[in-house]
């Protein structure tokens, strides 16, 4: 109970800087947004590395079980995380794509049902939480400061990305008997979700594809450019 009360709380906390970010977006002068973009891009590293930092000394005092293997940024959400990172330092279209339909859901769903698989102290529950909060802050200043959005093309784009990397990662589950992608077991936040009424491997997989599109075209009309 003490870790939802801590999430819940961090979630309003992060909703205030949602919001702030984009109101930011729309006000900042063009001259000071290439700025404000690298301030966000340093705290989105600093993040990272803050969150690996307080996993491998969890391990040390015996509160966290770090293993390499499961420890390697090979979820969508961390697609997503760097993908906007790129976004905001390029500019470029296919980036925020990835960024946008990866993040938008998976993030909002790691926010809306937490676990708390990982979760030994205050100091974690913060930094697992940030890694899905930044995704949505940043997307935010995509929209607002750099008048990105997506296309029906856009939708295109993060499903072939999202195909072509199921193999290269579905064959490393298979060596290491990890479950990036959750292409191994369907993630166990969602079992009882009914947008996943499948959890029969390999079945739930086939699924996810069938309902990508019509899922994506709810987000793309948050964001639409076309």
């Amino acid at each position: 109970m003490e870790f939802l009360s801590q999430h819940y709380t961090i979630s309003f906390a992060m909703l205030i800087v949602w919001i702030l970010t984009y109101w930011y977006g729309k006000k900042i002068d063009d001259s000071d947004k290439v700025t404000f973009g690298y301030f966000l891009i340093g705290i989105s590293i600093v993040q990272e590395f803050a969150d690996y930092i307080g996993r491998y000394y969890g391990s040390i005092n015996g509160l966290y079980d770090f293993q390499i293997l499961k420890e390697l940024p090979l979820q969508p959400c961390h697609f997503a995380y760097f993908s906007l990172l790129l976004a905001i330092y390029t500019r470029k279209q296919i980036f925020f794509d990835i960024g946008y339909f990866f993040g938008i859901s998976g993030a909002l769903l790691g926010i809306i049902t937490p676990g708390n698989d990982g979760i030994y102290s205050l100091w974690s529950n913060l930094t697992a939480h940030f890694q899905h909060s930044f995704i949505i802050m940043n997307i935010m200043w995509c929209v607002s400061a750099l008048n990105m959005g997506c296309t029906k093309r856009s939708i295109l784009n993060a499903f072939l990305f999202l195909n072509i990397m199921i193999i290269p990662i579905g064959l490393f589950d298979m060596i290491t008997g990890q479950n990036y992608f959750f292409l191994m077991k369907a993630p166990e936040l969602l079992v009882y979700n009914p947008l996943l009424p499948i959890t029969t491997w390999p079945w739930y997989i086939l699924w996810i594809e069938f309902i990508f599109f019509p899922y994506c075209y709810i987000f793309y009309l948050a964001v639409r450019k076309d």
